[in-house]
């Protein structure tokens, strides 16, 4: 991209490689480099760049209707989309609301949370509580209840102050705890949050099962989910599950809460769930708001122009039969395993401390040293850069509180031999990143 583009590039000193076309794991760029998808870009070609299956069904929906409105007609492939979703969703999530991202499924869940309590006559419900490294999307409301103050920043004087929870975070627990001595500190600190603001102001908590951009894969310890959907209950407070980036099989589970059989009363999916063809979002409702706003005012007024519109609607369904069919979530969680274990083995065959962490396909490596002496430095921006020189694709991740994580997560349809070669491209990055005079013994 030279000199002559008219695109705003989100770093304007930077001159991105051209990519010209993707087939599976990999892109290329208009020079012929081939590059391994390590990050499924952004955490979401989850069933691969080009799939035919998608393809062919993205044709087929090009014959008959691409685009109505929501307010005026219905279409089947938004209907069979929804029915899917409730069919595989946790507890009672009935209903489906259509969005074009994950962010604006945030702003969704948000405006519905409050809208349940409008309905049942509490209005006075109107706060959100979040987490202290979390990251819900780039809209206003989804900034709000973000605790990814790089991204905050820059908007900081527009947001509203919503409350924030400590972190739940094994690797740096805000409470100077290790898991085996805890008592799940970070879930009661989710209900002092409540308290504090107290219960009769409070419409939802939002949790990421497993924190994302702002901590790097940050996965909730064990009986945390629980706990806070327990702490829900006995306050009354809505729980928001944010399924954006760990929905439909990424974590080796269908959902994320999954791994604790938990309930939400909301449940958002984006990323994976577009799998990168077109943009669609989704917040699936329960069953009781569903009902308090049926019997109430009987309107939801929230949506945008392109909302449940047939073509991306067919498009998501494609993938979801995808992931249905192949039994994907099954191959994320045997391939995320393999991957571990080749992420740690190159890590400690360099002497490099890190932690690995994550679920399914969606790990971290955080660079970030437990002990005093031991940290070598690599940064998260310093570590992509390395890779992207070894045409490895990784996602840096962190807040000012996480600043040396990369997200390494590639398609789940990823092939062994391709999971080889990520490791190897990723241990030549660290080859880059960390020179032998500076390595410990771990």
């Amino acid at each position: 991209m030279g000199e002559t583009s008219r695109v705003l590039p989100p770093d304007l000193r930077t001159t991105y490689p051209r990519a010209t076309r993707a087939a599976g794991c990999y892109l290329y760029d208009d020079q012929g480099r081939e590059y391994l998808d390590g990050c499924s870009s952004a955490i979401v070609v989850n069933v691969g760049h080009g799939n035919p299956e998608i393809l062919d069904a993205i044709r087929a929906q090009l014959d008959t209707i691409t685009y109505c409105y929501r307010t005026q007609f219905a279409n089947e492939p938004a209907e069979r989309l929804a029915a899917e979703l409730v069919r595989l969703a946790p507890g009672g999530l009935s209903h489906v609301q259509f969005t074009n991202s994950g962010s604006e499924g945030t702003e969704a869940a948000i405006r519905l949370a409050l809208q349940y309590w409008q309905e049942v006559g509490r209005p006075g419900r109107r706060l959100v509580v979040s987490r202290d490294v979390s990251y819900h999307g780039a809209t206003l409301g989804a900034l709000a209840v973000s605790g990814h103050e790089a991204r905050r920043r820059p908007l900081a004087a527009l947001l509203p102050d919503m409350p924030r929870a400590p972190r739940a975070d094994c690797h740096r627990c805000p409470f100077g705890l290790t898991r085996d001595t805890c008592a799940l500190d970070c879930a009661s600190a989710v209900e002092r949050s409540i308290l504090a603001a107290g219960p009769e102001n409070v419409a939802a908590f939002i949790v990421e099962p497993v924190v994302g951009a702002a901590g790097g894969a940050v996965p909730a310890p064990p009986g945390y989910l629980t706990a806070v959907a327990e702490i829900c209950r006995r306050h009354d407070v809505l729980l928001i599950a944010d399924e954006v980036m760990t929905g439909l099989g990424r974590t080796g589970r269908w959902f994320g809460v999954d791994a604790e059989s938990v309930a939400p009363d909301l449940l958002v999916l984006g990323k994976g769930m577009s799998a990168g063809y077109l943009p669609i979002g989704a917040v699936l409702v329960d069953a009781r708001i569903h009902a308090a706003i049926h019997d109430g005012s009987g309107t939801s007024a929230l949506g945008h122009t392109y909302s449940a519109n047939p073509l991306a609607a067919a498009s998501a369904a494609a993938v979801v039969d995808f992931l249905v069919r192949h039994d994907v979530p099954a191959r994320a969680a045997r391939a995320g395993d393999r991957l571990r274990r080749g992420l740690a083995a190159a890590l400690a065959a360099r002497g490099v401390v890190a932690d690995v962490r994550g679920a399914g396909l969606l790990l971290g490596v955080d660079f970030t040293a437990r002990h005093p002496g031991r940290d070598q430095g690599v940064t998260a921006a310093a570590m992509a850069a390395a890779a992207f020189e070894e045409r490895l694709l990784l996602y840096p991740a962190g807040t000012d509180a996480v600043p040396r994580a990369v997200i390494v997560a590639p398609p789940l349809t990823i092939t062994d031999a391709e999971l080889d070669q990520l490791v190897d491209r990723f241990a030549a990055a660290l080859d880059r990143v960390v020179p032998v005079a500076d390595r410990r013994s771990t």
